[in-house]
């Protein structure tokens, strides 16, 4: 029932113009993830181009200093980040964010283990010479997707969907370096990196339309009253 007029509010009728725009940008969001994620792992499968060889060189053959700046912002894109940042919102009682950042940032995690096998895309070391190598990697170490852009990806998006600009921004942020640091210390390809964002994307935009913020819990209630 409509309290103000007092007739009954149609059925689907719930959602309001924001809520609209929201699920509106996170399909959008996932849709150029698939495309991006598809376009890039068959690229990661062909000959490496010089445009690729280029880009990881520009970054990987910086100055050794910078690697005191980078590699504590890198972390954000490593696992223990996943826990750490549940148990942040738990603290602050944001149960559907906890489990946002779980669900994402795990399944991503999972997620680009088995595309790695799929793909079978070396690390940079494997199919480069002159790799400036900062970072000690396993014989058999794969490199597509990045995990470390994958998980920072899933958990920059869930926070743009549940905490708004600012945080978006400052996550954002945080996920720029683990991308540029995953390239500096020679642990990706620029496609890994692209492959892996991507992938972390479609991950958390999954997440956010099935497990919305709380503010946008009516947009998937259907209201008689």
């Amino acid at each position: 029932m409509d309290r103000a007029s007092g007739t009954a509010a149609p059925l689907g009728r719930s959602l309001t113009e924001p809520d609209r725009g929201w699920r509106r940008w996170n399909l959008v969001a996932l849709g150029v993830g698939v495309v991006v994620v598809t376009l890039t792992t068959l690229a990661a499968r062909a000959e490496l181009t010089a445009l690729e060889i280029n880009l990881f060189r520009a970054v990987n053959e910086l100055a050794d200093q910078i690697r005191v700046v980078v590699w504590p912002f890198m972390q954000y894109g490593t696992f223990i980040t996943i826990p750490i940042l549940a148990v942040v919102a738990l603290l602050f009682r944001r149960v559907r964010l906890a489990i946002a950042f779980v669900l994402a940032g795990v399944g991503v995690y999972l997620i680009a283990l088995v595309v790695k096998q799929i793909v079978e895309r070396g690390r940079p070391d494997a199919l480069l010479d002159g790799v400036e190598g900062r970072e000690v990697f396993g014989p058999d170490s794969l490199g597509f997707p990045s995990g470390h852009a994958a998980v920072a990806a899933a958990l920059t998006a869930v926070i743009a969907a549940h905490l708004g600009a600012r945080w978006a921004a400052a996550a954002a942020a945080l996920g720029a370096f683990v991308l540029f640091g995953r390239l500096y210390v020679g642990a990706h390809l620029p496609l890994d990196i692209i492959g892996g964002a991507a992938l972390g994307v479609v991950a958390a935009t999954v997440v956010n339309l099935l497990i919305p913020p709380r503010g946008r819990l009516r947009s998937w209630t259907t209201r008689s009253s």
